[in-house]
């Protein structure tokens, strides 16, 4: 099924599918963890995207120190407010991701907290 969410979504849904899968304390059945890792790799090309204009935009605002890392100071508050212009565009941005959403049966009584269900709300179904 296709939908459609914001970049900075996305960027949350990859959050909580990374913490539940790589949680060792959190005990899902087999089944679902196949079914996050399939998600994952889903958003995956979005998540990469958008890490590629982050970079972009820093070394574009930012300065290379002396260890060829580039970073936006906070003494240059035009060029930090103009970072944080052209990324909140990106991450109000919508994209479409085709994944097969899912049923509350499979997310619920799984020990997940209501922490992660609901940051894995915006892909199960009703």
């Amino acid at each position: 099924m296709e939908i459609k969410l914001k970049v900075n979504e996305v960027l949350g849904l990859n959050h909580f599918l990374k913490t539940i899968i790589d949680n060792d304390k959190v005990k899902i059945n087999v089944l679902l963890k196949f079914r996050l890792l399939g998600i994952m790799h889903s958003i995956e090309s979005h998540i990469t995207n958008f890490e590629i204009i982050k970079n972009e935009k820093i070394i574009e605002y930012g300065e290379e120190d002396e260890n060829g890392i580039y970073q936006i100071s906070t003494d240059k508050p035009d060029a930090m407010e103009n970072f944080k212009k052209d990324i909140r565009q990106v991450l109000d941005s919508e994209v479409t991701i085709n994944i097969n959403m899912l049923k509350p049966d499979e997310v619920f009584d799984q020990g997940l907290t209501s922490e992660y269900l609901m940051g894995l709300y915006p892909i199960i179904c009703e």
